[in-house]
């Protein structure tokens, strides 16, 4: 049995040394290269001064906001990646507190109404919580063309989770596109066209997984959204181990 742990624990610090090389390499090795590009573009930029030709400084800009944008696809797989091993402290959380907190830290300047009601207390992945909450009302202040953005949080207790539905009066989005949205870089508009990356919805499913709920969407055109999880009451049998 002892020797059983030991192999688990070896293992488990292999996979951790991994991790941390991925990490490196993904936050350092790949990101230089970026820097440098965008870096040099903006030299170019200067070196041929103000008189450019429109299509000269049009293809500058664009090789400077492709740079940026990968940088930041480079900085969603990081964090995607981190979620079996960050963000690990379980202590008692007020979910009404943490979506005042999370709605303060959010409406910098979007005028949004967040209409909240039984929100539970209890004793889990704080961080964890947070992030999916924050991932959830930036997507709905994101997709809508409401001057007014207001979303809807609402908590039901069941055996052994809170089932938690997030409903915003934004866009919507088409039945064809519902688990779409939770893959990685997906996007229902063009890419061009916003500076959302498409990386917080899965996130969300990620952090699901790991504590053993679930998420899912329902939704169309024009009516809004909503988002429901399930978060388990207790963790003592919804922990993954890191892989």
């Amino acid at each position: 049995m002892k020797n059983a742990e030991q192999t688990c624990q070896q293992q488990l610090e292999e996979l951790k040394k991994e991790y941390e090389e991925f990490a490196y390499i993904v936050s350092h090795d790949l990101k230089a290269p970026l820097r440098a590009i965008s870096n040099l573009s903006e030299w170019i930029r200067e070196d041929l001064g103000e008189n450019l030709e429109p299509d000269v400084k049009q293809n500058i800009t664009l090789l400077q906001s492709r740079t940026e944008r990968m940088e930041r696809m480079i900085n969603g797989l990081l964090v995607f990646s981190r979620v079996p091993r960050y963000d690990l402290e379980i202590k008692p959380v007020n979910v009404q507190e943490l979506l005042e907190l999370v709605v303060t830290n959010l409406d910098k300047e979007q005028n949004v109404v967040v209409h909240a009601s039984n929100l539970p207390t209890l004793t889990t992945y704080s961080k964890k919580l947070e992030t999916v909450f924050v991932h959830l009302l930036q997507n709905a202040i994101t997709y809508t063309q409401q001057v007014t953005p207001e979303i809807w949080v609402e908590a039901t207790e069941q055996e052994e989770h809170f089932l938690f539905k997030v409903k915003d009066n934004g866009i919507g989005i088409p039945a064809e596109a519902h688990e779409k949205v939770f893959k990685m870089f997906y996007s229902i508009q063009p890419k061009d066209l916003q500076a959302n990356l498409g990386v917080g919805l899965t996130i969300c499913r990620k952090i699901l997984q790991f504590v053993g709920g679930s998420i899912w969407l329902e939704s169309e055109p024009g009516t809004g959204s909503v988002f429901t999880f399930l978060w388990p009451k207790s963790l003592e049998t919804s922990f993954v181990a890191p892989q």
